[in-house]
């Protein structure tokens, strides 16, 4: 067996389980908070581990280092460049969202790559010591590891997510209906929506805000949308992608963001991993001339409507501990 082969995919094992001790133990100090946040950093983590273990050792051999201490610095530096190189890249892709986590990855990241590095300075020393232009050249593939190990995990992920989609929905809408209108998710005192030609069939109340029991999903959507008028007839509406496709006298549905009201912990504090949380969906129906609000109104009409939401909740609740 290819001894330093072996090595190489070990050390990338490595940095993914101690960035996973790492995360899990942040994540108790935050009482959890942020807990979803570990699928996305660990599919980040995986292109940077694979680069390393490609890679990691024609870094070291740059550098011939005879003192421990010294190259155990060497090797520190490295990581920290590393690191820092590829949550750059990373925030190339995700843009502003990258600021989104909840865990300080780049930390994460630093501890990572300093522990592989370490495990692949385990390599026979013969190994290790490669002429400069070997060097250079498997500093080269270093890119090219962390391009197809992300394009490869990117395709997995869409593969997973289409295995994985939700289930297919339909909205019926009250065909005078105008503005958001909320789903609330995961509670036991919510309506069980009837299935209709493979279909969850969700009928949103005039109020706006229908609370069902199925969790939220998330994953690749199908969603059709209707509107419903008072002798049952549907008419069909298209589902905007933008906020900007709405025109005057257009009818539409816009899928807005899915979010948690936080909920009391047993120790007083509020988070949004309490069983008590309210998870949504928010969606905006364009039926008429909508006009875009002010982001003072916008601002007010969503505390309206958040506190709409939480007392029909409540209440839901209350009627189900009866």
């Amino acid at each position: 067996m290819n001894r330093p082969a072996v090595i190489k995919f070990l050390s990338g094992l490595l940095h993914i389980l101690v960035c996973l001790i790492a995360i899990t133990v942040i994540l108790y100090l935050q009482d959890w908070f942020g807990k979803g946040d570990t699928y996305s950093f660990i599919f980040w983590t995986v292109p940077l581990a694979a680069g390393i273990a490609v890679s990691g050792l024609a870094m070291l051999g740059l550098v011939r280092i005879s003192n421990i201490f010294t190259r155990i610095s060497f090797i520190a530096l490295v990581a920290v460049l590393l690191s820092i190189g590829w949550a750059l890249c990373v925030s190339f892709v995700l843009g502003p969202v990258i600021g989104a986590f909840s865990v300080p990855i780049l930390y994460l990241w630093t501890i990572g790559s300093f522990v592989q590095l370490l495990f692949l300075f385990r390599l026979p020393v013969q190994a290790s010591r490669q002429e400069l232009s070997i060097a250079l050249k498997g500093l080269l593939i270093l890119p090219v590891t962390l391009v197809a190990a992300t394009v490869s995990i990117f395709l997995l992920s869409f593969l997973g997510s289409y295995l994985t989609r939700p289930e297919k929905e339909t909205y019926l809408i009250p065909s005078d209906f105008e503005g958001e209108f909320r789903v609330v998710y995961g509670e036991e005192c919510g309506i069980n929506p009837p299935i209709e030609n493979g279909r969850r069939v969700l009928t949103i109340p005039e109020n706006g805000v229908l609370i069902i029991q199925p969790e939220f999903e998330a994953g690749i959507i199908d969603h059709e949308y209707y509107f419903v008028d008072k002798n049952g007839k549907r008419e069909k509406v298209r589902m905007l992608l933008d906020y900007n496709e709405q025109v005057k006298n257009s009818h539409g549905v816009l899928l807005g963001p899915s979010g948690s009201m936080a909920g009391e912990m047993p120790d007083g504090s509020s988070s949004s991993e309490s069983p008590l949380a309210i998870h949504f969906t928010d969606f905006t129906v364009f039926n008429k001339d909508t006009v875009r609000r002010s982001e003072r109104d916008e601002f007010k009409f969503q505390q309206r409507f958040d506190s709409l939401t939480t007392a029909l909740v409540d209440e839901c609740r209350k009627k189900k501990s009866l």
